[in-house]
């Protein structure tokens, strides 16, 4: 229901359906005035227009909720047109459900209060008997109950589909504090203490700088970790890049549900290790990864048509079995009866989260609805004849349960439990066989079952079924062509009032959900976007200062003076970590690739690492996504190479630009790029940009490329 054409189709469903219902109400009405008109046509043109008036004027209520103390001049308008028409043109008092709707929708209790009374009057010197005075007010009561219950479950869908938005903010604001708050504590302190240490310029603290920093820096990427584990989007999209560059065609399909919880860190460590495995041993032409859920149950499956014994060493396998095994899964690998090699993972599915709980609204509509059943009892109760009211007792609460059995059902009626489809079934034989016997209200039982139908089944199928209904129904109860066209009429006119109603609670429950869906989503989006920032800008942070104390406590004894410079730096990171942290925690930052290119090179020339730079003026908003690149290549270099020469390039040509940085310490046989290559292809992507990484002629390179604007 999002898009830029499609995001308002839930209000417009909700009001074409108060209008679909309010239009049924006032059909039969409008069709004898059109049927009046060849003899007497002024008569029958002004009934007509006033059914139309009638049904323009409840579209008042679709465009905001009724205020209280607002003037009562359009419903007085809507009294004196309906009273018109059912007083000196003749209309039935029936047509009097429309403005008892606006009064129910506006709470004029005055003004229905003498409505009530008028309708009594005018129907009391109509009708020939007490009873059919009785069907008739009913009949006024139910519509207009049903046009309010409708048109309050339509406000109810647009204030619902208008408020998604505001209560996945609410949801993300929400998260940032819970953010912020863990991150403020174990790393906040870390970084202090370090700021701390590294001012008093004391190399005798140096031991104790170091330890502070290690616990930091494990803090900060089991922190990371704990984030990312919500979602396999990261390592998902690491494992596309690693398989492209080494020219291995990927299909990958994500068919769960997130968050994960604690045991999406297992899937992302099973695909990560999966998908090496497949690159290291270099013979396969396509990898399939895929997600999905099976019987409360996630199962990530990893297949590429390799060499299947290696695709994966036994002590590899072996650990992972023993760590999926740990978190309550299972892990298989073998071969598929095609051939190809497999490794499954299965884990326990987080919990669905409990269902929102009705709004008054809505459960005000689900009460109408049933009232509506009661109702349907009585009116087909009243002219049952006497020497069968005994079975149409108890037809109509069979009928009745069995509507109450399906008519909510959630999952359409083909895939139902076999109980469901017993009730439709039980359904269609007392709408219709009692036809004959039953006397003229138990038409209404064939509109009920009809309007389910178009709610239970796929919408083509129950409308044709709904058709078929109508003229069988037709057919049974009527004599002749007039009477069976009037039977059918009156059957869908409950068949739209039944389907509005329903189809406005579902349409609500779905709003429920997609907003709740929308709310997790947007907490995952922000807790992955926390994870990136934490270990591409406060991980290489942490990563500088520990390899700078470490390189000061080398230096201590042999230069003081250059072991005091590496301090000065020390604190100089640390402060720029204490403003990262905080960054973390609300928006991204903003960084300078000029300030970043430098401190990558101080980084690695601090490390021994011969730095080559080709610098070029970066504007600041692909700047800020490179400085992240960069941040990430540097830390791979250190933790992941034996690298002696390094080079930093950044050019642009055109409308794009680009960030190289390749190395000459990849150990042999290691294709795969950092950890954090998947949180990098996401932040390169969602900037228009792309992202590869992998050997280059003896070297290793990452190269990312990203549009001007």
């Amino acid at each position: 229901m999002e898009g830029e054409s499609g995001r308002d189709v839930a209000p417009r469903l909700a009001r074409a359906l108060v209008v679909a219902v309010a239009a049924a109400l006032a059909s039969a009405h409008l069709l004898k005035g059109l049927g009046r008109i060849p003899t007497a046509p002024v008569a029958g043109v002004a009934i007509a227009a006033a059914c139309l008036a009638l049904v323009a004027l409840q579209l008042r209520h679709t465009r905001s909720t009724p205020v209280r103390g607002r003037g009562p001049g359009w419903a007085v308008a809507e009294l004196a047109v309906a009273f018109l028409a059912v007083g000196p043109l003749g209309v039935s008092v029936g047509l009097l459900c429309l403005p008892a709707a606006s009064l129910l929708l506006e709470r004029r209790r005055l003004l229905l209060i003498m409505f009530g009374t008028g309708a009594v009057l005018v129907e009391a010197l109509r009708s020939a008997s007490v009873r059919d005075a009785v069907d008739l007010l009913l009949t006024v009561a139910l519509g207009g109950v049903m046009l309010y219950a409708v048109t309050t479950l339509a406000l109810l869908a647009t204030r619902v589909h208008a408020a998604r938005l505001t209560l996945a903010a609410a949801a993300v604001t929400d998260e940032r504090l819970r953010i912020a708050s863990s991150l403020r504590s174990e790393l906040s302190q870390g970084l202090a203490e370090i700021h701390g240490l590294a001012v008093r310029q004391d190399p005798s603290a140096l031991d104790r700088l170091i330890a502070v920093a290690r616990r930091t820096l494990a803090a900060a990427r089991a922190t990371a970790a704990e984030l990312r584990s919500l979602s396999l989007a990261p390592e998902a999209a690491s494992a596309r890049a690693l398989l492209a560059s080494a020219g291995i065609a990927a299909d990958i399909r994500v068919g769960h549900r997130e968050p994960l919880g604690p045991a999406g860190t297992v899937l992302a460590t099973v695909l990560r290790e999966a998908v090496t495995a497949v690159v290291r041993v270099g013979d396969a032409r396509r990898c399939e990864v895929s997600t999905g859920e099976r019987a409360g149950r996630v199962v990530l499956r990893v297949v590429n048509d390799g060499v299947p014994t290696a695709a994966l060493g036994a002590d590899v396998l072996d650990d992972l079995a023993a760590r999926v095994r740990a978190v309550g899964g299972r892990l298989t690998a073998g071969l598929e009866p095609d051939g190809r090699f497999a490794v499954e993972a299965t884990v326990a599915a987080t919990p669905a989260p409990a269902a929102a709980a009705d709004p008054p609204e809505l459960r005000g509509a689900l009460g109408l609805y049933h009232f509506l059943l009661a109702a349907f009892c009585v009116k087909a109760l009243m002219f049952v004849p006497a020497s069968d009211r005994g079975l149409g007792v108890a037809c109509v609460l069979v009928f009745s349960a069995a509507q109450a059995r399906f008519a909510f059902q959630d999952a359409a009626l083909l895939r139902s439990p076999v109980g469901a489809r017993l009730a439709l079934l039980a359904s269609a034989v007392l709408a219709l066989l009692p036809l004959p016997w039953f006397g003229r209200n138990w038409i209404g039982a064939a509109g009920i079952l009809a309007g389910s139908l178009l709610i239970v089944l796929p919408l083509r199928a129950g409308a044709a079924l709904a058709a078929v209904l109508a003229v069988a129904a037709g057919v049974i109860s009527g004599h002749g062509a007039g009477a069976v066209l009037l039977a059918a009429v009156n059957m869908l006119i409950t068949c739209v009032v039944v389907y509005g109603v329903l189809r406005l609670v579902r349409l609500v429950r779905e709003l429920q959900q997609a907003g709740a869906g929308l709310a997790r989503a947007a907490v995952v989006t922000e807790r992955l976007r926390a994870a990136r920032d934490l270990h591409d800008l406060l991980g290489h942070g942490l990563a500088a200062i520990l390899l700078k104390a470490e390189l000061a406590r080398r230096l201590a004894d042999t230069d003081t003076g250059r072991c005091r410079a590496e301090l000065t730096d020390i604190v100089s990171l640390a402060e720029r970590g204490q403003a990262e942290l905080g960054a973390v925690a609300g928006d991204s930052p903003r960084l300078s690739f000029g300030t970043e290119l430098a401190s990558a090179a101080a980084v690695l020339e601090a490390a021994a690492i011969t730095v080559e730079l080709e610098d070029a003026p970066v504007p600041p908003g692909a700047g800020a996504v490179l400085s992240v690149v960069l941040r990430e290549a540097v830390t791979n270099i250190l933790r992941h190479s034996s690298a002696r020469h390094a080079r930093i390039a950044a050019s642009v040509a055109g409308d794009r630009v680009r960030l190289e940085v390749e190395n000459d310490g990849a150990p042999d046989g290691v294709t795969a790029p950092g950890s954090g290559i998947g949180g990098l292809t996401v932040r390169v992507t969602e900037a228009g940009g792309t992202l590869a990484a992998g050997p280059d002629d003896g070297w290793y390179l990452l190269r990312a490329d990203l549009p001007l604007n």
